[in-house]
């Protein structure tokens, strides 16, 4: 746990070793810790499967939750069998669950069981618990930039590099894959990120990153402040927007490049022969021509970064968001072209001659990302031949016609619960779209969690411990907050919270492995950390091996892939041959034991996470003293409130609207455009409150 005084540590050290070589082992709980007010419940298990089912743990009849400061008790209680003690086929364990929520005072403890003996690990509760990890999670972007320096203070001294692809044929002068050896077809690509453990770029890839991404900025912006510790902290712009901005400026680069609207596909190197650091690499880089599906991905990166960037109202970032909203139109044109009034498809752009990912999309897909980029554009502009493209297309997707609203293609179902919002949106659609996502409490949400279905509390079926699985747990908890956000099944908010943040303690640690699933997250919190990723850079024997055993480790805050019940390469258990929550092991070799398979981390896992994420950590504070300028014109009714305000206002434009505390926390923060916002209150405690517009602020009390 961090930042422990060293007496502290002193004092309980011989309870802590102990602890963490024996029972903590098998008493899981969310390593960082929990929300004051949260749901909290550690899972105690004893392996009967897989590939620790030697080990045995049976839990005492009492549990006591002890301050790490003094060792003193401040709840009790016992462990409740989970099923009677059956065993849980998709972890291999029978367990416990011990619920402590009544702890609600801040503070640093464990979990003592009385009569064995042992502890957990030590955990935090705290409003604040989440906030490194968020910036730790978000910093994994600026690590991933290409052609620019990582140096300290912004990197960490473990994590320094000069920076990558800067010499000649690289990539401000990368060359077609298709004419290598032609200098007429260099073209300036330089920037973005790596995609993923590989140096390479990717259009289509980039697509789920960055509207992630973007959407966890637009529902939560509080979080996301200027003191992330990359270069352009204290610029005045949230530091997740101008990492955002690298991506798009590459982006933009690639639209550039084609000379038609249109965009690139991928860029970079055509052999494995990967080296550490990456500044160290000086193999030549190409890019594939443009293709529909990159076409129709950068429009819609751009369409809906114009609206985000639009909506924050700072005054730099205005021009920016008014090219990108050019740029998706020139875009959606080129796209109507070359896919024939979006009836043909390019699938076959990538020949495999860029190592590695395919970057081509089938035909399906790119109608999901046609109808993201239709969604936003019809957003920007009003313009209805956006809105007509929806409704004629949005029916077609496996989504709809399926009616399963589950953990993929989820930012088309943003959109798609976007549009149902939108002012002009056909209120027909909207309804069916609503209504069926209205109905999916059985897809990992509710239903599952209240029939206690997983033992560790974040059920999935077992099919879709898949390649990737971390991204789809990430995802399970963003379906339940999207309830949330798009004001869908009010009475239910509540539990939908609370269903999504099982999601988020699964991978910090309620899991049958016990781990963190971010790298290397000892200093920020984590006791048991994802230790080996596969990357070019923190590759298996360099420096950046192993967290504990090299004299580096990789950086912190990357999402590895997550368990594969579906890994190829079966001659090594784990991963093979295992139940599948099981299905893992922390390792970084090549070929042939494919790790990437495994910890490979990607941005667009991280994206996922820190749209999770985001949700349950602290905005930033609002100064409880600030002297509010004379009153604005702009009603709050009813006041005092039970559930739910409407902020009035004498005309229909672009406001930001925060909702605040008496501790001057940002409980709320909405964008609206109309002449009435209403506020939910119904999740939030009784109590005066502050409702703020551009700097005014007026008290509303909530019975």
């Amino acid at each position: 746990m961090k930042n422990k005084p060293a007496i502290l540590l002193a004092l309980f050290l011989p309870i802590l070793a102990f602890s963490q070589s024996t029972g903590s082992a098998f008493i899981h709980l969310d390593q960082f810790g929990y929300l004051p007010e949260s749901r909290k419940v550690a899972v105690i298990a004893d392996p009967m499967q897989g590939f620790n089912a030697a080990q045995s743990f049976t839990p005492g009849a009492t549990y006591e939750v002890r301050r790490l400061s003094d060792a003193q008790p401040v709840f009790s209680g016992s462990p409740v069998s989970w099923k009677n003690g059956a065993t849980h086929s998709q972890s291999g364990d029978r367990g416990w669950w011990f619920d402590f929520s009544a702890v609600t005072i801040p503070g640093d403890y464990y979990l003592h069981d009385v009569a064995k003996n042992v502890s957990s690990h030590p955990f935090r509760i705290d409003a604040a618990v989440y906030r490194d990890v968020l910036k730790q999670a978000v910093r994994i972007y600026f690590y991933q930039r290409l052609n620019f320096a990582k140096q300290t203070p912004f990197a960490g001294p473990k994590w320094t590099d000069a920076a990558a692809f800067e010499g000649a044929n690289q990539d401000k002068a990368a060359r077609s894959r298709w004419a290598k050896n032609d200098p007429a077809t260099a073209r300036d690509v330089r920037g973005g990120w790596m995609d993923a453990g590989d140096v390479n770029k990717y259009t289509t890839f980039a697509e789920g990153a960055v509207l992630q991404l973007l959407e966890a900025y637009r529902r939560n912006p509080a979080v996301f402040t200027d003191d992330f510790n990359i270069p352009e902290s204290g610029n005045g712009i949230p530091d997740l927007l101008d990492e955002l901005i690298w991506e798009l400026d590459f982006l933009k680069r690639m639209q550039d490049a084609t000379g038609t609207g249109g965009f690139l596909l991928k860029v970079g190197v055509d052999n494995y022969n990967d080296v550490s650091p990456p500044s160290t690499d000086n193999r030549p880089r190409y890019y594939l021509p443009e293709c529909t599906s990159a076409t129709l991905a950068g429009c819609a990166m751009f369409a809906l970064a114009a609206n985000v960037l639009k909506e924050t109202g700072i005054s730099a970032l205005q021009n920016y968001a008014a090219d990108l909203a050019t740029r998706a139109q020139a875009a959606w044109q080129r796209a109507a072209v070359t896919t024939s009034n979006f009836t043909q498809f390019e699938s076959a752009c990538d020949d495999g001659d860029i190592k590695a990912g395919d970057a081509d999309r089938d035909a399906a897909t790119q109608v999901e990302s046609a109808i993201t980029a239709a969604v936003y554009l019809f957003e920007w502009t009003g313009d209805a031949q956006y809105r007509q493209f929806v409704d004629a297309k949005f029916g077609q997707t496996g989504l709809v016609s399926s009616t399963w609203w589950g953990p993929y293609q989820t930012p088309m179902q943003t959109a798609l619960l976007r549009y149902t919002q939108l002012p002009g949106a056909s209120q027909a659609n909207a309804g069916l779209l609503r209504n069926q996502k209205s109905n999916m409490n059985y897809a990992f949400s509710i239903d599952a969690y209240t029939a206690q279905t997983d033992l560790y509390r974040a059920f999935k079926d077992d099919w879709a411990f898949h390649w990737g699985s971390n991204l789809t747990h990430a995802n399970c908890g963003n379906l339940n907050m999207d309830f949330v956000e798009f004001g869908i099944n009010a009475s239910q908010h509540d539990k939908y919270r609370e269903v999504a943040a099982q999601y988020l303690h699964w991978l910090h640690g309620v899991n049958p492995l016990g781990m963190v699933m971010l790298s290397n997250m000892y200093a920020f919190g984590g006791d048991k950390c994802a230790n080996e990723i596969y990357h070019t850079w923190f590759g298996n024997n360099t420096v950046y091996d192993n967290a504990l055993n090299s004299p580096n480790g990789p950086a912190p805050g990357y999402l590895v892939g997550g368990p594969n019940k579906d890994f190829s390469y079966t001659q090594l258990s784990p991963p093979a041959g295992q139940p599948p929550q099981k299905a893992y092991l922390d390792f970084n070799d090549g070929w042939p034991e494919s790790s990437w398979e495994i910890t490979e981390p990607a941005i667009y896992y991280n994206a996922g996470y820190i749209l999770l994420l985001s949700n349950f950590v602290q905005p930033a504070v609002v100064p409880v003293n600030e002297v509010a300028p004379p009153a604005a014109d702009f009603g709050v009714y009813p006041n005092p409130a039970q559930d739910a305000v409407t902020v009035k206002f004498p005309d229909a434009r672009e406001r930001t609207v925060q909702l605040v505390d008496a501790g001057g926390a940002v409980v709320l923060s909405r964008e609206t455009a109309g002449e009435n916002l209403v506020l939910d209150l119904s999740r939030l405690p009784a109590g005066s409150y502050r409702v703020g517009v551009s700097g005014v602020w007026k008290v509303v009390v909530k019975m």
